[in-house]
């Protein structure tokens, strides 16, 4: 038996979906931007007025995942000295972070 609803029910349905599909827009917009952040070069992620439109790199990515496996000596006092932090803890194996 097929279901009958009245006009103002179905036009009430489709507010409700139009409205869940904004909230759903409006919340899931800042993962989106944080992700797409990631993959901008490190000067356009920093720029004010933000930058939309953009050539994506995964180079920091490469660098990040790959480092410490490129690493097949020591590394030297001056080399540790001049790091940033975020290479010092690569650098440590991961300790005291």
């Amino acid at each position: 038996m097929a279901a009958v609803q009245s006009t103002r029910k179905v036009l009430l349905n489709r507010l409700a979906i139009v409205a869940v599909l904004i909230a759903t827009v409006i919340f899931l917009g800042p993962i989106y931007w944080i992700g797409s952040t990631a993959f901008k070069p490190k000067a356009l992620a920093t720029t004010v007025p933000p930058t939309v439109v953009f050539q994506p790199e995964v180079t920091p990515f490469v660098r990040l995942f790959t480092k410490r496996v490129q690493m097949t000596k020591p590394v030297t006092p001056e080399a540790y000295a001049a790091a940033p932090w975020w290479e010092k803890a690569i650098y440590d194996g991961g300790e005291g972070c």
